[in-house]
Order: C-alpha cells, then structure tokens, then sequence
C-alpha cells in the first residue's frame, strides 16, 4: 500500500526508537495469539482444486496519533529489511478448461506519472497555492493505479485460506475480469480495498476502516507547511493492511478460513 507523503513526513518527524503506546499493544495484542496459537487451527496444504488465499503484509504502526504513526513508520525505514509500506494481495486457484490456472496478484498505484505523488501536491499546494487546506490532495482519486502480479516484493505476516466452490472460483475469475485496476486511493481503491472485495465476493463481510488525526500543520526543512484550515480534513479514514490481518485471524480463530502462511512459504 504506497503513501508516498506519509514516507517524506517520517522524514521529519521519526525517531530510530519509537515509545510505543499504550493504545498500541492493545491494538496489536492479537500477534501474540497468532504467534502462540496459529499452529492449533487447521492449517491450509493447497489440495483443493479451488481455493483463495488472502494475504497481508502488515508494518504494525501506531496510528494512536501522527507523531507516533510518523515515528514507527521511521522505526521501520532505519530497522528493517522489508518495504516500508504494507500491501495485501491473493492467490486464486481452480480449473479452466480442463486445466489448473492459478493467479497471484493485488492493487499498487501513485507511481507520479500522470498525477502528482501525493506528498508531492501537499507541498505544492500549500507553497505555491498557500492553499488553506493542501490535505484535501490526501483525498483525491489518482488514475495509475495497477495490477501488481505476484507480492510485490512483499512478504506476508499472516495468511488466509478459503476453499471455494467452483461457482465462487467463477465468480472470483469474473471479478478479477471487471476489476478497475486504474484508479488509486488512500481512502478508497487500493490493495486492502481488492482483497476486501474478493472477500465479500464469496459472502465474507469484513470491515479494515482505521481513521489517524492529521496536524494542522508541519514543519518541512524552513517553512511550516499547512494542512488544513477546515476540520473535515483534520482526519483520514483509510483500510490498512493491519485492520485486515486482525480481521483475517478473527475469521481462522471463527472456522472460516484456514491458516496458509506456511503454505504459501513453501512454494517459494
């Protein structure tokens, strides 16, 4: 999932070694359940003729408030190996043809080609404009999104299964078919919003809705850039790769999917 202005910002504002909050291992007390208990539900070994498989991989930041978001964005750009940001994608399997036909892939977008980077117009906006509310670019849909084949260089922290009928392979195949790929959203269109939608296309219902507070304004080298003057762009509600593992878990711990993490690993 790119957010290209939330990246420049950790600049700023992160340090190497974020104090996490309280608000933060509440949030992320279900890892250690997946942890400890992941291996004592049934597992996934891809033997079915049809199959999805839903995958996240989540950066586990605090979205309690923008500094701490900000500073264990950075913890990650300075300690880790992995993409900065998260991403979700699936695995779909079945028969077409007389033949097994299986495809990997998920929603990428705001490469800066036909329309500005989003950190890129923020800034823009507010020195060149002196735009009340630059944030309203954080809203905006950009026309280059994508299918990213495969992960994406990603690697998954937590994976769900569910066998599907040969109706939902064809319903799921369809979608897949339609899907607009070309449009890209922090608020709406991305990589968390297709794997949602594969979802609630064979009847799983899932909500991944997380909202952050936006500064009214930030320093960025000399100047302090404004945000917003107007409160409704004093927040930002997007689906994170985060809200989805929580809900994934939640539907292996429920009996509705099968864990698949160590399946998919072993096809590497």
């Amino acid at each position: 999932m790119r957010a290209v202005f939330f990246l420049w910002v950790t600049l700023l504002f992160a340090s190497c070694s974020p104090r996490f909050s309280d608000e933060y291992w509440e949030q992320y007390r279900y890892l250690g359940s997946i942890r400890e208990e992941s291996h004592l539900y049934p597992q996934f070994c891809g033997k079915e003729h049809y199959y999805l498989v839903v995958l996240v991989d989540a950066r586990h930041l605090d979205y309690s408030s923008p500094e701490k978001y900000f500073s264990t964005l950075g913890h990650g750009l300075f300690f880790s190996q992995e993409p900065l940001t998260g991403h979700a994608w699936i695995v779909l399997a079945g028969i077409r043809d007389g033949k097994s036909v299986v495809f990997e892939g998920g929603h990428t977008g705001e490469f800066g080609t036909v329309a500005p980077k989003y950190f890129d117009e923020v800034i823009r906006l507010s020195r060149e404009e002196n735009d009340p509310n630059p944030a309203k670019y954080l809203f905006t849909m950009l026309p280059d999104g994508r299918l990213e084949p495969g992960a994406g260089g990603h690697t998954p922290t937590f994976a769900a299964a569910f066998p599907l009928t040969q109706e939902g392979y064809e319903r799921l195949n369809g979608l897949l078919q339609t899907y607009d790929f070309s449009r890209w959203s922090l608020t709406g269109p991305n990589c968390v919003r297709f794997a949602r939608t594969c979802l609630s296309a064979i009847g799983v219902d899932i909500e991944c809705r997380m909202t952050m507070t936006l500064p009214r304004s930030f320093r960025y080298g000399a100047m302090t850039v404004r945000l917003w003057s107007d409160t409704c762009y004093s927040s930002l509600t997007a689906e994170t790769p985060e809200m989805l593992e929580f809900q994934l878990w939640e539907l292996v711990k429920n009996g509705s999917a099968l864990v698949a993490k160590k399946w998919y690993k072993s096809r590497e």
